[in-house]
């Protein structure tokens, strides 16, 4: 079984829109509270971010996370890390089996975006998932 066969069998994150404003003083670009709830072995396909900044805010559990080829890394509770505009999110996981994960993820991106592809242009998974 290919390991993107394994990945597919598995859960998907849950997200919750906490929050979307435009922002005033950075005309054309809006930014938006995301809630994420990573179920036990949960994951997101490899993705990017519709050409936003995003940084997480991990709340419980611990989220893997690995960009650009880079060799992922866990982060714990009260841990950011940021992605910039073009970052490839190759790995993005809760790898507990028991548990789940949660973090915020606050996202800076051109409104434009939001008005013609909505919120699922927030994050553009790879050509086959």
């Amino acid at each position: 079984m290919s390991s993107t066969t394994k990945k597919a069998d598995r859960p998907r994150e849950d997200t919750k829109i906490l929050f979307d404003h435009e922002l005033t003083n950075a005309p054309g670009k809006s930014i938006v509270g995301v809630h994420l709830d990573y179920p036990p072995n949960g994951f997101t396909p490899p993705h990017r971010h519709g050409g936003a900044t995003v940084v997480a805010y991990v709340m419980a559990g611990e989220f893997t996370s690995g960009m650009n080829g880079n060799p992922p890394k866990a982060y714990k509770p009260g841990e950011t890390f940021i992605e910039l505009p073009g970052c490839h999110h190759t790995v993005a996981e809760n790898n507990s089996q028991t548990s789940s994960t949660q973090a915020i993820a606050i996202v800076v991106v051109d409104t434009e975006v939001l008005k013609t592809g909505g919120y699922a242009a927030l994050t553009v998974l790879d050509e086959g998932w």
